[in-house]
């Protein structure tokens, strides 16, 4: 598949679609929900069905394209599908992850807002398409396409008491005026876009009628549109977030998830709300490990969203898709925000939200010069005059931002989607999983024997999780049950014991071997003495929400 391209919904349904024709004990296809617009929210189920059910199995989640013009994030998702799929049974990695894992995978959980971004005649909104928090259009500018060329630019207006200038490092570019220059020839700058209700004097910049955000709208500190604009109604009010916490809600099986949105090129992880040290201390460690690795494979920083990544440094924004993850089932969850011009262009370190603040006009030209010489014609625009059906004569121009800030240009979506595929492999082999360690019978006596069950787990993470989930009490312990015929009959144990929770070997993250220990609390023992004819076949399950589930046919004597 070529990946140098995004996606359409109806090119994504094929897509899908086609690989369970393909792939059929590899690929199961659910529709989880419908969009405002009666779009379906597709879900992939990736696992061996052959070797179990995916419920069964320990789960990694991956979205994508909760946001709009997000579109790089769709796919991405893609490209890991795909690469999952067609190294299976050549690639031993990739085999053992689906034969003993499952992976589920939202390609898009956005439809209509990307149908709108998509479209011939596009429309550049946060999230949901529907009108919110009310019906009729605020008074103001609206953004929109008003020459009808299949693009939203920018607008320049020449105002004595404008902000702007052209640059003085090259006239195609405009540069901030300083506090204190006059004497120049100065512009405002707007997005394309029309006026409601213009009085002929002044510009506000109207709040998009569709006002929704959907990474407000989950239920992890969700506040009122009073206190947050976007967040909706109420928590989990818009189908696509519902259909997203209805499914997660349904699958404890869930340990790591990814959600790929843009851009920054940085790995983000809980809280937005509060700082690390208010989170358990052992998680901390353990998202600061995965998020060192993702650094590796990909190159993006890892950051806490509270403290590197607020819009503003006294404002925090909740009701967040990771947040809500992490905090209500103790699954670490990261926000991954794929490309970044500026990096790409070679502004190395920048700090994420105080680079839009500040930063030198000097990289400005920097970022053109890489657009120029790498992306096709049409990312930057001339300017050209335009006559404005309310403002009169303008210019219009400047950035297409959707393949050039928001997106990666075509040319360069597949190489940043490759970035996270050995990331994803990564994580896979960090679930829980159980295993047998010992399992034997012992003769005592004419029909009467002991079974020995030695279970254990061979992951990263235990079969909790984590320390949150713990907290939460969201993970049953590990439990075991006897399956026996009649003429069986137990003397000494239960036919169900709870064997409690198996570490992994995230509790054991010190690197000096001056202190080293390593006791074996990933494992577990339980005896039964079992009173049956020799020969009597018993089946034993073994439970775990999070580490999967085991069943085994044993033969006594």
């Amino acid at each position: 598949m070529n990946f140098n391209q995004y996606f359409s919904n109806e090119q994504i349904q094929v897509i899908i679609e086609g690989w369970v024709g393909s792939y059929p004990s590899l690929c199961e296809l659910a529709q989880i929900g419908l969009s405002h617009e009666n779009r379906p929210i597709w879900l992939l189920i990736l696992t061996n069905c052959k070797t179990g059910s995916d419920c069964e199995k320990p789960a990694l989640w991956i979205d994508a394209n909760i946001h709009a013009t997000e579109l790089a994030g769709s796919t991405t998702a893609l490209y890991i599908a795909e690469h999952l799929l067609s190294a299976y049974g050549d690639d031993e990695q990739v085999t053992h992850l689906l034969d003993t894992s499952v992976v589920y995978l939202v390609p898009r959980v956005n439809p209509d807002g990307a149908a709108w971004a998509l479209a011939d005649d596009p429309h550049f909104i946060r999230s949901g398409v529907r009108h919110y928090p009310w019906e009729e259009l605020d008074e103001g500018l609206h953004v929109q396409d008003i020459n009808q060329d299949g693009k939203i630019l920018q607008m320049r207006v020449i105002d004595p008491n404008g902000d702007w200038k052209i640059s003085s490092l090259n006239p195609r570019l405009m540069e901030k005026r300083s506090p204190d220059e006059t004497g120049g020839v100065y512009y405002r700058l707007f997005p394309e876009g029309l006026l409601n209700d213009y009085d002929g004097y002044i510009v506000k910049m109207a709040r998009a009628p569709q006002g929704l955000d959907f990474n407000r709208n989950f239920p992890f500190e969700w506040r009122p549109e009073a206190d947050q604009h976007g967040a909706g109604p109420y928590p989990a009010s818009e189908p696509e977030v519902r259909a997203l916490v209805d499914f997660i809600a349904q699958h404890p099986n869930i340990n790591i998830a990814l959600s790929f949105h843009t851009f920054s090129r940085v790995i983000l992880r809980p809280y937005s709300t509060r700082p690390d040290d208010d989170m358990p201390t052992d998680d901390l460690w353990v998202y600061k490990k995965i998020g060192e690795r993702g650094t590796q494979f990909t190159g993006y920083r890892n950051v806490s969203t509270f403290h590197d990544f607020k819009y503003h440094p006294k404002e925090i924004t909740t009701g967040a898709f990771d947040d809500w993850l992490y905090d209500h089932y103790g699954a670490y969850t990261f926000t991954v925000e794929l490309w970044d011009l500026p990096t790409i262009a070679g502004i190395k370190e920048r700090k994420f939200i105080d680079w839009w603040r500040d930063h030198p006009h000097e990289e400005d030209l920097q970022i053109l010069k890489w657009v120029e010489q790498n992306a096709p014609d049409g990312s930057y625009f001339e300017w050209q005059e335009f006559q404005h059906p309310q403002l009169g004569k303008i210019e219009l121009g400047g950035w297409q931002n959707l393949y050039t800030w928001r997106n990666p240009p075509h040319a360069f979506m597949e190489a940043e989607a490759a970035l996270h595929y050995p990331y994803i492999i990564y994580l896979g082999k960090l679930l829980p999983h159980l295993n047998i360690h010992t399992l034997d019978t012992k003769t005592l006596g004419p029909d009467n024997f002991s079974v020995n069950l030695v279970v254990e787990n061979s992951g990263f993470l235990p079969s909790y999780t984590s320390a949150q989930a713990k907290k939460r009490i969201i993970v049953r312990p590990v439990y075991v049950e006897l399956e026996i015929p009649e003429q069986c009959r137990i003397i000494n144990g239960k036919r169900r014991t709870e064997l409690g929770h198996l570490e992994g070997r995230s509790n054991k993250l010190d690197v000096s071997v001056l202190g080293a220990d390593s006791p074996m609390d990933n494992r577990a023992r339980v005896e039964w003495t079992l009173a049956a004819p020799s020969g009597t076949r018993i089946l034993i399950h073994i439970t775990s929400e999070r580490a999967g589930k085991i069943t085994v046919e044993h033969t006594l004597g």
